[in-house]
């Protein structure tokens, strides 16, 4: 009974330490706001995409940060599976996200800390092919924290065939 409590206790405590689950809960995406049908891309500087696939599993996947003349290739990657196969067993890469009416909040850990801590990017929906991301924080006890403004437009091109969205990550 001892050594069964004292599992429980550690699970637990390894469990609130580390970031091994996210806030925002896997949930089937069954809304009409945001297209799944390709992925969502982000000039966030001059000449550089970040890349995001949403999944009606309510699974995002982070298709990377690359230079902007290099997103044939990436997209080469997407469609013959080899970026899936990459980061198919890297956390970092994975996350959950819930779009509704006009709000968007997407979920995923960043590699910048071990254990890997997650962090939450929330912004508005404009139309079903255009999202703005507007904050970016982190959840802790039920409070947001490490609050950052963000003026991040996301548009929406569309791509077959997607990664696949089989993590063990996000189950």
């Amino acid at each position: 009974m001892v050594k069964k409590a004292s599992i429980i206790l550690f699970s637990l405590i390894l469990t609130t330490s580390c970031s091994h689950y996210l806030s925002l809960y896997k949930m089937p995406y069954t809304g009409s706001e945001l297209r799944t049908d390709g992925y969502y891309y982000n000039e966030y500087i001059s000449g550089y995409y970040t890349v995001y696939f949403f999944y009606k599993d309510g699974t995002v996947l982070y298709g990377s940060s690359f230079p902007t003349n290099e997103l044939y290739l990436h997209e080469i990657q997407y469609s013959n599976g080899d970026h899936y196969n990459c980061v198919k067993n890297v956390k970092y890469y994975w996350g959950t996200f819930k779009a509704m009416d006009n709000e968007l909040l997407f979920e995923r850990w960043y590699p910048s800390q071990t254990p890997f801590k997650s962090y939450i990017r929330s912004g508005i929906i404009l139309n079903d092919t255009t999202f703005k991301i507007i904050e970016f924080y982190r959840m802790q006890g039920g409070q947001k924290t490490s609050i950052e403004s963000r003026n991040e437009v996301y548009h929406f091109k569309s791509f077959s065939p997607k990664p696949d969205s089989t993590n063990k990550f996000v189950p």
